[in-house]
């Protein structure tokens, strides 16, 4: 299974748009796909209680037994804030991985997609996060997809261009076979 994660909690964001790009992508490629979008998830995780297991959600166990402890592969989509990663992708990371972290990102592989809206395409965003994910046992696919100035890659229907979806493709079916 291969759970995409659209990586920020603004809602309708470009992030969420390459998000189902990926995930329609997984369709026509017939992977067993997921999408967590951070947009649609409670924020009652976010306080000090997140380190009792006592006190974490109940819809955030149900995600770990649904989407991420299943899932051998993850696909994150990260955007660019302030040179990094978004608060809120780190916070989730850090809630799913504070109880069963072996189980959700242990001996997995990811593969990660920048988006920015500039030229980098959340390069320095990417480092930090593959530093995250192996630190959490999490093996990081080589060659992330970084997106530049996204809004020139999605058109009226929110679709990807010809190249950048042949990227995505290519990076996509690369994660699925290690």
């Amino acid at each position: 299974m291969l759970t995409i994660i659209s990586g920020t909690n603004r809602t309708g964001s470009n992030t969420r748009k390459i998000a189902q790009n990926a995930l329609d992508i997984a369709k026509d490629l017939k992977i067993d796909a997921a999408l967590i979008d951070l947009a649609e998830i409670p924020n009652d995780f976010i306080n000090n209680t997140q380190y009792s297991s006592d006190s974490l959600p109940q819809w955030l166990k149900d995600l770990q037994d649904k989407s991420l402890i299943p899932a051998k592969h993850f696909l994150i989509i990260a955007p660019e804030y302030n040179g990094s990663i978004p608060g809120y992708l780190k916070l989730f990371i850090d809630a799913i991985s504070v109880h069963r972290f072996k189980e959700c990102l242990g001996g997995k592989t990811s593969a990660l997609v920048g988006i920015a809206t500039g030229r980098a395409g959340n390069i320095r965003g990417l480092d930090h996060l593959t530093s995250i994910m192996i630190f959490n046992g999490c093996a990081v696919l080589p060659g992330s997809l970084p997106i530049s100035k996204v809004t020139t890659v999605l058109d009226a229907n929110d679709k990807l261009e010809d190249s950048t979806k042949e990227a995505l493709q290519a990076l996509m079916q690369r994660l699925v076979k290690t």
